[in-house]
């Protein structure tokens, strides 16, 4: 027998890879490219081993919009995700609109950012494929198998630079700002859980070189949902392979390792360990991240937690000339 609650106690969707999502991360980091377009593709499998997969997939392009007579600048971008989950087919589609006002204080030592990010987000779910003695009463009356609700998120950035070899970054995001009413059922007579939870991040980034070739990027982000909260941290060790180390983007590899926990309520646990590797060749950068589960679920997981990849393509079609040059973005955020 299957049990059902109107309650939504769920996480939202993410994924591991803290430089390679930098827009479904926060909505300030919208437009923040040095050039004129940035495609990103990412793909996540989860629970391969354990029940059926969860599959995402998020596609997105951002790019500066525009210069204001002051220097700062207007960016934005688009972002489609799909999400299918589970033997239900619970599904997940999201099509948002981002924009973003960015401004350099000092000539590029620091810099700030504003996003906003408005979505439709729809949800559907597939009754005919439970398997259970007894139905919930309100499935047998015909309940909703499909929900499309607006969503809101906004998000601010911190950036300093303290010479070409070290800076870091600091940013938080807070999403779900409308808390849209997210049941398949028309009973409102509990609402508890009805809306879903606002969720905030917290996240940060580092570039510390520590030789010619080679250069660390910690990273953190910390989540809070509801009963739900999530810390992650650990780095990446970037190598460059390329000989002429001058040139703006040089051949690179990277070997990365994140540890994360989570804490519900009253109990703290340690989630999974994740390891990634990275390959950058000019303007096209792509990550292969795998989670390693250490939670209690390990012992049917056997340690897959599951696969991600992503990759990032910087695109310029203006000739160097023409590219205003006012505000230059910090290149070590992705």
């Amino acid at each position: 027998m299957i049990a059902y609650s109107s309650s939504l106690l769920a996480q939202d969707i993410h994924f591991s890879q803290i430089h390679a999502s930098p827009t479904i991360l926060n909505p300030a980091m919208t437009g923040l490219t040095n050039s004129d377009v940035r495609f990103t593709l990412n793909t996540k499998s989860q629970w391969n081993t354990v029940t059926k997969a969860y599959k995402t997939v998020a596609g997105t392009a951002d790019m500066k919009l525009g210069f204001l007579p002051n220097g700062d600048v207007i960016g934005g971008g688009l972002m489609v995700l799909s999400d299918k989950a589970g033997d239900l087919d619970f599904k997940t589609t999201v099509a948002s609109v981002g924009i973003s006002y960015m401004k350099s204080l000092d000539k590029g030592e620091n810099y700030v950012s504003f996003g906003l990010s408005n979505a439709l987000v729809t949800n559907s779910v597939d009754y005919s494929k439970i398997v259970a003695f007894d139905l919930e009463p309100s499935i047998q009356a015909g309940a909703n198998d499909r929900i499309t609700y607006w969503d809101v998120s906004a998000g601010i950035g911190w950036f300093h630079s303290f010479n070409k070899d070290y800076a870091f970054h600091l940013g938080v995001s807070v999403f779900h700002l409308n808390r849209p009413y997210v049941s398949f059922f028309d009973d409102q007579s509990n609402t508890e859980g009805l809306f879903l939870f606002r969720k905030w991040t917290v996240h940060g980034t580092g570039d510390l070189k520590i030789s010619k070739k080679s250069v660390l990027k910690p990273s953190f982000i910390f989540k809070d949902q509801g009963p739900h909260k999530e810390i992650t941290i650990g780095t990446f060790w970037k190598y460059k392979t390329a000989k002429d180390q001058r040139q703006d983007n040089p051949t690179s590899i990277y070997f990365g390792g994140w540890f994360r926990w989570f804490a519900e309520k009253n109990y703290f646990g340690r989630d999974a360990i994740v390891a990634a590797i990275r390959f950058d060749y000019k303007k096209t950068y792509m990550t292969f991240t795998f989670d390693i589960n250490i939670s209690s679920l390990s012992r049917v997981s056997f340690g897959a937690g599951g696969p991600e990849f992503s990759v990032i393509q910087l695109v310029d079609f203006r000739d160097e000339n023409d590219r205003p040059k006012k505000v230059e973005c910090p290149a070590f955020i992705y």
